[in-house]
């Protein structure tokens, strides 16, 4: 059965909110520092993995991805890039994950929280993807850049029709109001697609 981005989003923002409520303190501490990318890469995505029945592997030797997810069955169904800086994304991680053979491909990295939700961002990638041709789901999460807050995520979802959407759930209305998702979502409607 193909594991769609709306699925990787759904589980990704859910799942997240509980592994942070775990443990607050480690969140608050990490989300400083330099070990976000182990926070988010090695321990939540390995876990996130293992919660949705993937085999994760890293496979540095294929196009430099930093994660892939695959079941026995099935082979290789997910590509993963996270990338804390954002301006790199369009030479090295993007252009990874369309030579990578995987139904889904997903990129996970972050704005400005005064550019966040980035609608820019999102839309930038639509015209690169439509100039690529591009015919697979590709999924782009974009977290704030402070990420004050464990909601502080959305997801744009391309599909193989070179449409996307927002992906939004509700939990986000309970953001407390200086995060940025929380401004963010003021500024928006949660059931609105965004693009053509």
């Amino acid at each position: 059965m193909k594991f769609s981005g709306e699925d990787f989003y759904k589980q990704f923002f859910c799942l997240f909110q509980e592994y942070v409520n775990r443990d607050r303190k480690k969140y608050d501490k990490t989300v400083k520092d330099s070990a976000w990318t182990s926070y988010i890469k090695d321990s939540f995505l390995s876990e996130l993995a293992k919660e949705l029945g993937f085999k994760e592997t890293k496979r540095e030797g294929i196009y430099a991805i930093d994660l892939t997810w695959e079941k026995p069955s099935e082979g290789i169904s997910i590509v993963i890039e996270h990338e804390n800086n954002i301006k790199s994304i369009w030479k090295n991680e993007i252009p990874n994950l369309l030579k990578a053979a995987a139904p889904l491909k997903v990129l996970i990295t972050y704005v400005d929280d005064a550019k966040f939700p980035g609608k820019e961002i999102a839309s930038r990638l639509y015209k690169d993807l439509k100039e690529a041709n591009f015919n697979q789901e590709f999924l782009l999460i974009l977290g704030s850049f402070s990420m004050e807050e464990p909601t502080d995520w959305i997801g744009y979802l391309y599909r193989p029709e070179l449409t996307y959407q927002n992906l939004i759930f509700c939990s986000n209305m309970l953001q407390a109001e200086s995060s940025p998702g929380r401004k963010a979502w003021k500024t928006r409607k949660s059931s609105q697609a965004v693009a053509t």
